[in-house]
Parts: C-alpha cells; sequence; structure tokens
C-alpha cells in the first residue's frame, strides 16, 4: 500500500477508535475488545508508516515525525493494555483518570502528527515543496 494512502488511512483508524471508546454500543468487553484490535493495527500501521518512510527518499523531517508517530503509538498500546489488564483495585480512580487522559491524549498526539507527516510526505512526492517563482518586480 502507498505510504500516504496509509498515513492518511490511520487517522481515520485513530478516530474511529476513539469513537468507540467515547460511544460504546456494545457491552464492555465486546467494546475493549474492538477498542484493542484497533490499538494493534494503530501500531502496524504506524510501524509500516516508519519503515517506509525510512527507506525513502524524502526529507528527514517526514522520517523523525514518522518515528516519533510510531513511538506514541506504541506508548499509547501500553498505556491502553495497562488500563486493561492492571485491576482497578490497585489503582486509584484519580490514577486511572490520569492513565486514561495520557492515553487519549496519545491518540491526538497521533491523529496530528499522522496528518503533519501526510501533508508532508504528499507534498514532496508531488514535488510541491519547492520554492515559488520570485514574483515579478513592481511598476514603476
Amino acid at each position: 500500500m502507498k505510504t500516504w494512502v496509509l498515513m492518511y488511512l490511520l487517522i481515520w483508524v485513530v478516530f474511529f477508535g476513539m469513537l468507540v471508546a467515547l460511544f460504546p454500543v456494545f457491552s464492555y468487553n465486546i467494546t475493549v475488545g474492538i477498542h484493542g484490535v484497533i490499538g494493534v493495527m494503530i501500531v502496524i500501521i504506524t510501524f509500516l508508516i516508519f519503515r517506509q518512510t525510512r527507506v525513502s527518499q524524502c526529507p528527514d523531517r517526514i522520517k523523525r515525525i514518522t518515528r516519533s508517530t510510531f513511538m506514541f503509538g506504541v506508548a499509547a498500546g501500553v498505556f491502553g493494555v495497562a488500563l486493561t489488564v492492571v485491576p482497578s483495585s490497585l489503582l486509584s480512580g484519580s490514577v486511572q483518570d490520569v492513565v486514561r487522559f495520557i492515553h487519549f491524549s496519545f491518540s491526538i498526539v497521533i491523529i496530528t502528527q499522522a496528518s503533519s507527516s501526510a501533508t508532508a510526505f504528499d507534498m514532496w512526492e508531488e514535488k510541491e515543496y519547492l520554492p515559488a517563482s520570485p514574483a515579478p518586480p513592481a511598476a514603476p
């Protein structure tokens, strides 16, 4: 799959994962399962994007953004697994809220980073990043 397609797909997958968590239509266990599958998809997609940009000739800035997006995807997964695996009796409500907030914040960061890298990569691929031609001289 083309890199830019994966980048834009990532934005929508993360957004869908947020909707599943915020507006559950199934039982808790089914919702957590769906959200977990989406989380695994996010980590896989971010890794594929990182790997494809790393071997491309795109600017280093895009490579750094995709690397950090992958790392945020892994971190979001770690926090998500912690929310699921660690019994709520071991964590106070406020600690769970902080972990949940961080997990949600990572999702926002992933969408932001993916949007930035998708636009930059698309512009690089289409050669739209070249400087504009100079403006004509002003008439006297």
